[in-house]
């Protein structure tokens, strides 16, 4: 059930993160509080999606009144996740001090592209959370190994894949820089 959530908000942030992005940081507090009830509470299955769905709500209408402070969340956690999942694909032991290293380093590299280039750095954060996303799902539905070649070049894949689809509708302005 969790996975084929997870699948789907994956493919949402994947194609149309930029354009929704209000929704986007949504989707991303609906994870994260789904992560943390998952790790750190001992909740049946229907308390930890309520307790997701709040957070995403909040994120949601924060992301809405205050854009940039809630983008600059999103791009932490957006671009942390996909580097420390694709540092884990790699074979990194998941939440070893290493995975947490690589977690808040590439999450603060997030926030500072976010402020640098907010359309580009929704689209390529949108991109990793999504391609993660879809990787870390795929790995539960379809049961490949939870390292190695095959689920790093699906991630590459979508993120590349996600990257071009939505750099496509950017304006002409913002493909010249």
């Amino acid at each position: 059930m969790l996975a084929i959530i997870q699948l789907i908000t994956g493919a949402i942030q994947l194609f149309l993160g930029r354009k929704i992005f209000w929704l986007m940081v949504g989707i991303m507090g609906f994870l994260i509080g789904l992560f943390l009830t998952f790790y750190l509470l001992d909740w049946p299955v229907w308390l930890r999606l309520l307790a997701g769905l709040g957070v995403g709500m909040v994120f949601s209408v924060l992301a809405v009144f205050i854009q940039k402070p809630m983008a600059a969340i999103f791009g932490f956690f957006a671009f942390g996740l996909a580097i420390a999942t694709l540092a884990h694909l790699w074979g990194a032991i998941e939440y070893s001090p290493l995975y947490w290293i690589i977690f808040v380093s590439a999450g603060l590299v997030g926030v500072i592209l976010v402020f640098a280039l907010f359309d580009w750095a929704l689209i390529i954060g949108t991109s990793l959370s999504g391609a993660g996303a879809v990787v870390t799902a795929l790995e539960s539905l379809a049961r490949f190994p939870k390292n190695g070649l095959l689920p790093v070049l699906i991630f590459l894949i979508l993120l590349a894949i996600g990257i071009v689809y939505q750099a496509k509708y950017l304006s002409p302005r913002l493909t010249e820089s």
